[in-house]
């Protein structure tokens, strides 16, 4: 009786770990927020919608679709600048961060423009496109800023180039930060070439 007691408290034990674990999410922790100054998008843009899309972009490995409507007559346009970030309406979901500045128009109708973002809490779920988004603040996080600086006009175009940029975010918002060897590696990125 005295064995299968001991066992059982093991197996509670045990038990608790692992969902302890399998809960990480629920511990609290240092995620990466959104701070900065808030961007203010031209008053004659009305946003519709921001959400995850399946195309993709040259600007970002996650893309999304920005759909807006002119409130006036005419086309209106701006751009969302690099460094701003999108603030999640999920919370399982990850902030976006843009890294080039990137033109958005609006219409009488509604039109949609897919822009290229980069992921900032690898904990998170990836955007699909059931996920939507708010215009946040641009960064006010340094080294954040410095990845923008380094590669506002570097091709991240490929694969190779944008994943390793990715990571970059992710080495800033959810571990350590960027190492010497890492900032080397983003000023080696080669020049954007103009299209």
């Amino acid at each position: 009786m005295l064995h299968e007691s001991h066992t059982g408290l093991l197996l509670r034990g045990a038990l608790a770990l692992a969902l302890l674990f399998g809960a990480c999410d629920i511990l609290p922790f240092d995620e990466f927020e959104p701070t900065g100054t808030q961007f203010t998008i031209n008053s004659d843009i009305d946003v519709v919608a921001i959400t995850g899309d399946p195309d993709l972009s040259d600007m970002g490995p996650m893309t999304v679709a920005f759909k807006a409507v002119s409130r006036t007559s005419v086309t209106e346009s701006d751009v969302l600048p690099a460094g701003l970030l999108l603030v999640r309406r999920n919370s399982q979901t990850q902030h976006l961060l843009f890294l080039k500045d990137q033109p958005v128009t609006a219409t009488a109708l509604t039109t949609k423009t897919l822009l290229g973002t980069f992921c900032c809490n690898k904990h998170r779920n990836i955007p699909d496109a059931g996920d939507t988004f708010d215009l946040g603040p641009i960064t006010d996080n340094p080294e954040l800023q410095q990845i923008v600086s380094i590669v506002r006009n570097k091709d991240v175009s490929s694969g190779f180039n944008m994943w390793m940029v990715q990571r970059a975010v992710q080495m800033v918002t959810d571990s350590t930060g960027l190492t010497q060897a890492y900032i080397d590696s983003l000023n080696a990125l080669p020049p954007e070439t103009s299209h």
